[in-house]
């Protein structure tokens, strides 16, 4: 995670700003400090101020010119702390901003020479004088490296959570295809045995049986096509099974626990012969919005519609906004990414966001699979 090249966040303009609250107040009230050095040491702190506020694209430079005017702040004023503060902040954001190590060792090299300059000016042993300054100046160059570290390790987890997410819903996917390619080829199999046995007496029922078969394999054949190959599945998970034939009332029992509070709207119904990927791909739309529901908004009614049109299935599924009570728990969007994968995985769409009473809504387009429209 790179922040180079960033101009001056809030965060850091109070750092900024606290930092030379310090370096004043310690050129105005330490005693050490030379009389009538104060102003020219106020104003050099203000013009290294300066530097990092409108320097955020030099960092380098600028780490090295705050030095500069460090060293020079302590051999004129006599203070302790010169523009320590200001130095501080300068290594911490240019090792936080930086995209390498390099930036550490940039930083560590100048912590070192400044205070290897400071150690000569001052009264102290050189030595022990250098060892105190260069941990002190160290001090910001590991916690920039630490906080970066941490924001790394915060997003990759994040991704791998992504992945993971996205992982489980492919292999959902997967087990669904398995079952409605398995109850496919189980009629297969019945209808040419029905075939078989009266080909001979029954012609047409022989017919009217190869027709069904033809007709299953096409379906069979369409689901392997929308599917199979954006699937990337674990042949060591077991599949688990998946009956097409649940109703939308056993989905919200399902998800819901209850159906107290969901209202279910159902107009129209699948045409012959369709695809029962669509069926399921509606059932999971509905069950990932109802679990949500209960998740981020608690016990409030939730209404379910389910529109029947000429070219596919209209979805939407509307929640209340949470009760007084109630903890909302913070949402990854995950959920609405995998329903959103699956749904365009059909050629579908999916619409989610808050409604301006406080609830929130989710509206999906699922199209109709029929034999006909890919039998091209």
């Amino acid at each position: 995670m790179a922040h180079t090249g960033l101009r001056t966040s809030g965060v850091e303009l109070v750092a900024v700003v606290a930092a030379v609250a310090v370096t004043v107040g310690a050129l105005l009230l330490d005693p050490e400090v030379q009389a009538g050095r104060q102003l020219p040491g106020i104003a050099t702190a203000v013009v290294a101020a300066g530097l990092l506020v409108v320097g955020g694209r030099f960092d380098r430079a600028g780490v090295v010119a705050i030095g500069v005017l460090d060293v020079a702040t302590l051999a004129w004023t006599s203070g302790p702390i010169a523009l320590r503060p200001l130095l501080a902040v300068a290594l911490f954001r240019l090792v936080y901003r930086g995209e390498s190590r390099s930036a550490i060792w940039f930083g560590s090299l100048v912590a070192t020479v400044v205070a290897g300059f400071g150690a000569q000016v001052d009264t102290e042993p050189f030595w022990s004088e250098w060892a105190t300054d260069a941990a002190v100046l160290l001090l910001p160059i590991a916690a920039a490296d630490a906080r970066r570290s941490n924001l790394h390790r915060r997003a990759e987890a994040v991704e791998r959570q992504v992945a993971e997410r996205l992982q489980a819903e492919r292999l959902s996917i997967a087990y669904d295809l398995h079952d409605i390619v398995a109850h496919s080829l189980s009629a297969i199999t019945v209808r040419s045995g029905i075939a078989a046995h009266v080909f001979d007496r029954d012609p047409p029922a022989a017919y009217s049986a190869l027709v069904e078969i033809n007709d299953a394999g096409r379906r069979s054949l369409d689901e392997l096509r929308s599917l199979l190959g954006l699937l990337r599945s674990d042949e060591a998970v077991p599949l688990r099974p998946l009956s097409s034939a649940t109703t939308l009332g056993d989905v919200v029992v399902a998800a819901a626990g209850h159906a107290g509070n969901v209202e279910v709207v159902e107009n129209g119904r699948y045409p012959p012969g369709e695809a029962d990927s669509t069926v399921v791909t509606v059932h999971r739309i509905v069950h990932e919005c109802l679990v949500n529901a209960t998740r981020h908004a608690g016990d409030v009614p939730v209404t379910v519609q389910v529109r029947h049109v000429d070219a596919g299935v209209h979805v939407t599924v509307s929640n209340d906004a949470p009760a007084g009570t109630h903890v909302v728990a913070r949402g990854t969007g995950l959920g609405l990414l995998a329903i959103r994968e699956r749904a365009e995985l059909l050629g579908g769409t999916v619409h989610a966001g808050r409604t301006d009473d406080g609830g929130f809504t989710v509206r999906a387009f699922v199209p109709y699979q029929l034999p006909e429209s890919r039998s091209a």
